[in-house]
């Protein structure tokens, strides 16, 4: 990976700079693009939105394909700021160039179906609630379009014992609460993907790709779903039966 300018670098947190570099080593060994390849993802001449993008390096991946249009949005300015300039660095000149965009679920900042494919990677552990994120997620994708996302299963605490002993504590108790109350007080929830997958169908969306990573003493650790909008959103949506 290459390397930051001093002052760039001494603004991220250690975290950030980890989930960066873990992020580009994932990208130059081929991982990111045979995660996408595991999800039948094509992208050329659609209109193309990465939600929660981080630093940029499925944008890179998604941006080969050549889409029509490629948009990424993340939270957190740190990332955007260093995925600019690992695109600007990484990207080929016959690539889509994507443009980046300070956004987050539950609201994005876009018309109702505007895109033919939406990823939403590694995020639906981090909403406050998963029916709210992935009804917007639908919302801005196009009746026949696709919805690619992942999240952790309750295998994937599991994989960190040694190392963090707490973290994964706080995990299984930040789903036990979700699952209780219905509201995530605690960030990095562990999802059950068939209860996911039900959610996507309850809103509009027929699963066509389910796998996962690897399990964890029987448990997945982590899910990867491609599904496609089978129902414009006005018909799924609450406020137009009202």
């Amino acid at each position: 990976m290459g390397k930051y300018s001093f002052m760039e670098y001494n603004e991220l947190t250690k975290w950030h700079r980890a989930y960066i570099e873990n992020a580009y080593i994932e990208l130059e060994t081929g991982k990111t693009q045979r995660q996408l390849d595991a999800l039948e993802i094509e992208t050329t001449g659609r209109n193309v939105l990465d939600v929660g993008c981080g630093p940029g390096n499925h944008l890179i991946a998604l941006s080969a394909g050549k889409p029509k249009l490629l948009v990424g949005v993340d939270i957190d300015e740190r990332f955007l700021t260093t995925g600019r300039s690992k695109i600007d660095e990484l990207t080929t000149p016959s690539s889509t160039l994507p443009s980046l965009i300070c956004a987050s679920l539950p609201t994005l900042p876009f018309a109702d179906s505007t895109f033919d494919l939406v990823t939403c990677f590694l995020v639906m552990p981090h909403v406050p609630d998963d029916k709210i994120a992935l009804s917007e997620l639908a919302r801005v994708l196009k009746p026949g379009g696709m919805l690619a996302i992942s999240g952790h299963g309750l295998g994937f605490p599991l994989r960190y014992l040694k190392r963090f002993r707490l973290k994964p504590l706080q995990m299984y108790v930040a789903s036990l609460i979700y699952r209780c109350t219905g509201k995530k007080l605690i960030r990095n929830t562990l999802q059950n993907d068939k209860k996911i997958c039900k959610l996507l169908n309850s809103i509009g969306l027929t699963v066509d790709v389910l796998h996962h990573n690897k399990r964890v003493f029987g448990c997945v650790s982590t899910y990867w779903i491609g599904a496609t909008k089978v129902e414009t959103y006005s018909e799924m949506s609450p406020k137009a039966t009202q």
